[in-house]
């Protein structure tokens, strides 16, 4: 019998005998189970905190009142077995996992302090069990999408049980790897997270500061006095322009004219654009934004950018608007070409030739045929009606056939081997456009990444920190910096767009 009892002594794991030592110190075991200040203590005030009917001597914070009905009424899991399960459920079952798990850990503690000096690979699948039942519970929670939980809690309390469950996983690679000192550290880097938690419960959100009560009088004041600035700074405007009146009246007369000219420039080009709308809108827009801003610099800023972009808006506009027409114009070219040269094999005359085109071509290209016909039939010559063509399109190929067209009718020739041969050049031509373009797609596309990244990432700072975006680009260093890199971002978008800039 000695040699059996001896013989199962030494065939038994390490893990699953009796300890024969202590694994941790008796300052340790209180800072786990101390029945006031240890880790299982606030486990288990942190579940009590989310009962209506807990012990009259727990005070929790004013926030756990405030919010706790809440909790208790809004339905947030669909379990198969426990049913329907509202937020205060879901937020008492890690804190109960981890009162069970300090449980365990006592079992591990002389019977002195309560425990049964047992080795903790004894408790291997005890421990197996709680880190699952730990890791359900703090998925529920983020499936659930509590993160704006507990008054502004939620996501640092979150963090703490991730942190948690990653100290579980070490803690069962400590016993499987026969590890008494990881298991110890992993235990309790268990309980100082734990006690992390509780103090995340009981102290105000990150950032949050209660108002003192004499500055909640004051809060309309900064606006009132706002909106007596932007008051001065709209008088001082006036009082500027009653003694420039003459050089304001001289200018409104030449932006008439000019918008008269847009005008005409925008029904060359078969459209009727309301110019006043172009420029007005962009301004008025911007005075609006800047003044609900209600800051000096925010005023002057949002504004300077409304009246430019109107200024500028009429004008681009047009310049990509006839720069959109004349490529389409110039994909139709090549069959306009066939057709005028087919036209003139048959024996028909060049009028005849563009009638053909205005009738059997889609726009834009049958417009400004037509409109050369119509001119012609009015008494205008037709190399004078050609010549329209150009100024109304900006493209060279069609500027080449109209020239040669002329050319042929100053001084002879064979038009339709003319008509041909330019046929075969924009074929040519298309060829070495498409690989141009190929090859330079990195640069144009970086043109545009230089010129709207810095925007867009400003909007995103701006929409997530309002209040310290406005705080500095609403100074005067924060205006000097957006016209410093208004001005190199403009740099840089053009000598990027040069580098692609190829010509066919």
């Amino acid at each position: 019998m000695p040699l059996i009892g001896a013989f199962l002594l030494i065939s038994t794991p390490p893990f699953l005998r009796v300890c024969d030592a202590q694994i941790f110190t008796p300052q340790e075991i209180k800072f786990l189970v101390d029945k006031n200040e240890g880790a299982e203590a606030k486990s288990q005030v942190c579940y009590h905190y989310f009962k209506k009917d807990r012990d009259p001597s727990l005070t929790p914070p004013a926030w756990v009142d405030q919010t706790l009905d809440a909790m208790l009424k809004k339905p947030v899991w669909q379990d198969p077995e426990e049913g329907i399960l509202n937020e205060a459920q879901l937020w008492q079952a890690p804190a109960a996992v981890l009162y069970e798990f300090f449980e365990l850990v006592r079992k591990t503690f002389p019977p002195a302090d309560g425990g049964q000096l047992i080795q903790p690979g004894a408790l291997i699948r005890d421990y197996e069990d709680n880190r699952i039942r730990f890791q359900m519970a703090l998925d529920r929670l983020y499936r659930a999408r509590l993160g704006n939980s507990l008054g502004g809690r939620g996501r640092a309390v979150l963090g703490n049980l991730e942190l948690i469950l990653r100290e579980m996983d070490s803690l069962m690679e400590a016993l499987t790897a026969n590890s008494t000192e990881r298991y110890k550290a992993a235990v309790l880097a268990v309980g100082a997270l734990s006690n992390n938690t509780y103090a995340v419960l009981n102290a105000p959100p990150r950032g949050y500061a209660p108002p003192s009560p004499e500055k909640e009088g004051s809060k309309a004041m900064p606006y009132l006095l706002k909106l007596v600035g932007v008051g001065l700074i709209f008088f001082a405007g006036w009082a500027m322009g009653t003694s420039q009146e003459g050089k304001i009246l001289k200018a409104w007369e030449d932006y008439k004219i000019k918008a008269k000219e847009w005008a005409h420039e925008y029904e060359r080009q078969f459209m009727t654009v309301k110019v006043n709308y172009l420029v007005g809108g962009p301004s008025v827009l911007g005075i609006v934004v800047g003044v609900l801003t209600f800051n000096v610099f925010g005023l002057l800023i949002f504004t300077g950018f409304g009246v430019y972009a109107g200024l500028i808006l009429p004008g681009w506009l047009l310049k990509n608007i006839k720069f959109r027409r004349a490529l389409k114009c110039e994909a139709q070219l090549m069959d306009a070409l066939i057709l005028m040269s087919n036209g003139l094999k048959s024996g028909v005359d060049i009028v005849q030739c563009f009638e053909l085109v205005q009738r059997d071509i889609q726009p834009p290209i049958s417009e400004e045929f037509g409109l050369c016909i119509k001119n012609y039939q009015l008494g205008t010559s037709l190399e004078k009606a050609m010549e329209g063509i150009i100024d109304r399109v900006p493209s060279r190929l069609l500027a080449y056939m109209i020239k040669a067209v002329i050319i042929q009718r100053s001084v002879g020739g064979n038009l339709t081997k003319i008509f041909d041969r330019i046929v075969e050049n924009i074929r040519e031509e298309a060829k070495l456009v498409e690989k141009t373009a190929a090859m330079t797609a990195q640069q144009r596309i970086q043109a545009i990444v230089v010129g709207l990244m810095p925007w867009v990432m400003l909007v995103i700072m701006w929409a997530f920190q309002p209040k310290v975006m406005s705080d500095f680009y609403f100074s005067l260093m924060g205006v000097l910096v957006l016209m410093f890199c208004t001005v190199w971002i403009s740099i840089g978008m053009k000598v990027v767009d040069k580098l692609g800039d190829i010509r066919v």
